[in-house]
């Protein structure tokens, strides 16, 4: 048994695929499970979707990922960001079921001069300023491929840098400057859809959606909710963080708790300790700044979250026993806490809420 663990909503799961499809039912749909899945569990989330018939495909941030999932699944696997070109026992393990991203003329001569099969997504920088082709180097850069006998181009790709934004003049420019490249490729597959852009900016759905952010359940912007409530596209979360009272401890008034003393007990109460902490994932920003749900009410977190413990104070009338459930993110009754709110707390963004869950957190698909 486990202490602390995540719960991924396997019907939630199936829910957004099926969300994805209805926004765009004549593009294949490759879920992005880079980062661990942007920290639900990059094998569990694999596992379950590998026979799939919605899923064209997955995409990983490099190619550890790749290979960490190859045994997994038998669809296609894209590396959007980099690969190591010296790690020649890596690259010894890529065929034809993983796709390899290119961005300078160098990568796709080294890879050429391996004398090995390499399929490769071409990557074009139309403004987000971080890998990418510039658009008066991709037409060469695509010549240099064809030419090369062991080098085959599958898509070309490139990213939005504010499409989860109110105003979309620039990612109408990106896709436009995109577009005018791609016209003239229309052989390879064209993807440059996010969840953001698949939403705000229809004409980016092509042959491929890379359902990232939204596949799980979370916004890339309260602007995204609001034109994707428009078009009654329901994205639901799939993650619900948990752990259990591991000791209760009896406080009284003018107490101190924690590291630096940072909280001192307003009246007798009890204290409840949790076995996680900023290892685990639970920023230290949030203490004496957040809540925790048990028994479907909320109590707060008291005093400085440590490495590996928070303490939460509860009412000296609850009767509490050690072992009890604790969520930390989800439902539990009337009452929930999402993702959305400790990024708030935390002053960062959802992404980062969940990519810095530690992963060697259980993950279970229930």
């Amino acid at each position: 048994m486990f202490l602390t663990w995540l719960e991924i909503n396997k019907t939630n799961i199936l829910h957004n695929i099926g969300q994805f499809k209805k926004l765009a039912p004549h593009s294949q749909i490759w879920p992005v499970v880079k980062s661990n899945a942007y920290g639900h569990g990059l094998k569990e989330i694999v596992a379950y979707l590998s026979d799939h018939d919605d899923v064209g495909g997955f995409m990983v941030a490099n190619l550890e990922e790749a290979l960490t999932i190859k045994n997994l699944t038998k669809k296609p696997i894209m590396v959007l960001s980099y690969f190591d070109l010296s790690d020649h026992f890596s690259l010894e393990k890529v065929d034809s079921q993983i796709s390899l991203p290119v961005y300078d003329i160098d990568t796709i001569n080294q890879l050429a001069s391996l004398n090995r099969d390499f399929l490769l997504n071409v990557k074009i920088d139309t403004g987000t300023a971080r890998l990418g082709f510039s658009q008066d180097q991709v037409r060469s850069a695509i010549d240099q491929v064809e030419k090369s006998k062991h080098l085959k181009i599958f898509s070309l790709f490139t990213h939005y840098a504010e499409s989860e934004a109110e105003d979309q003049t620039f990612s109408k420019k990106q896709l436009a400057d995109f577009q005018k490249i791609t016209k003239n490729y229309k052989k390879y597959k064209i993807h440059s859809a996010c969840t953001a852009a698949s939403i705000s900016l229809p004409l980016a759905q092509s042959n491929i959606i890379r359902a990232g952010l939204g596949f799980y359940g979370l916004w890339p912007s309260q602007v995204t909710k609001k034109r994707a409530d428009q078009l009654a596209i329901d994205l639901r979360p799939l993650l619900s963080w948990k752990t259990k009272i591991v000791h209760i401890k009896q406080l009284k008034k003018g107490d101190s708790i924690g590291y630096n003393r940072t909280y001192r007990c307003k009246d007798d109460c009890q204290l409840a300790v949790l076995p996680i902490g900023y290892n685990e994932g639970y920023d230290r920003s949030l203490s004496n700044n957040s809540a925790v749900l048990i028994s479907g009410q909320r109590y707060p977190v008291r005093g400085n979250i440590c490495m590996n413990l928070t303490m939460v104070e509860i009412p000296k009338s609850l009767e509490v026993k050690v072992g009890e459930v604790v969520t930390l993110i989800g439902q539990d009754g009337g009452e929930k806490i999402t993702v959305e709110e400790l990024a708030d707390y935390c002053q960062t963004i959802n992404y980062e809420i969940v990519t810095r869950i530690n992963p060697n957190l259980k993950r279970a698909i229930i």
